[in-house]
């Protein structure tokens, strides 16, 4: 009896174990060429047994006033069906963004330093950034070529005073000698993250919140109401369909 009951809770011991030593595994890709658009995000979690992929296939510019149309497709391995919607990026959506990031500064006590410390617990396992440039003229492709050249190294010289990188990224510019305009650009990267750092920062998280009057209060109404807006969009898209 005592030794069933032993290798019982030895078992639960090594699984809950193999859970805090596993890894969040984000692969991200991002594409662009003329008026082609395409992004996906793939997460991987418990090795594997959760896959949560969420892809944009299309990334519409209308105009000024209604700003950017972005397609969406969520799935995830052990759901049946893809959640298909679309959301529109403009002047007001990105003031109401800053306007949460105010109120989560507010509602937390130093959470621009939990973001940092989350960060430096990030590996970068491959990163590669390929462009494609040109503009008709053979001395301003070259002159662009090196302004890319030069916000792609300060993109990434800043990164790695964020995250850690396990090995040196990949960055590609190579000008485009043709008459035509031509703007290509492809950015693939793999990170990680163990599943114990997820946890310590969202317990950090938690009381961080805590420690502010009322932080948790601020932070349950902005949940609550992105959950009420993906609970919209669900019913447009079923409605839509």
């Amino acid at each position: 009896m005592w030794i069933w009951l032993g290798g019982i809770g030895l078992l639960f011991a090594l699984l809950i174990a193999a859970v805090l030593i596993s890894n969040v595994h984000v692969h991200f890709t991002f594409s662009k060429h003329k008026s082609d658009d395409y992004a996906n995000i793939n997460v991987r979690l418990l090795y594997g047994i959760v896959r949560i992929n969420y892809e944009i296939p299309s990334i519409v510019f209308r105009n000024m006033k209604e700003g950017f149309l972005v397609k969406t497709e969520q799935s995830m391995n052990h759901s049946r069906g893809e959640a298909q919607g679309s959301e529109r990026v403009n002047k007001r959506k990105v003031k109401k963004w800053a306007k949460d990031v105010k109120i989560m500064l507010r509602a937390t006590d130093a959470l621009k330093l939990w973001l940092k410390q989350t960060l430096t617990r990030v590996h970068m396992t491959q990163l590669s950034w390929a462009t494609h440039i040109g503009v008709g003229d053979a001395a301003y492709t070259a002159v662009l070529t090196g302004w890319v050249w030069s916000i792609k190294s300060i993109i990434i010289g800043f990164l790695t005073y964020q995250i850690r990188f396990d090995e040196t990224p990949v960055l590609q510019v190579m000008p485009v000698w043709s008459d035509e305009m031509e703007f290509r650009t492809e950015l693939d990267f793999r990170a990680k993250i163990r599943i114990t750092a997820v946890l310590i920062a969202g317990v950090t998280l938690l009381t961080r919140v805590l420690q502010v009057e009322g932080g948790w209060r601020m932070w349950f109404k902005l949940l609550q109401e992105q959950r009420r807006k993906r609970k919209e969009k669900q019913k447009l898209s079923g409605t839509a369909q």
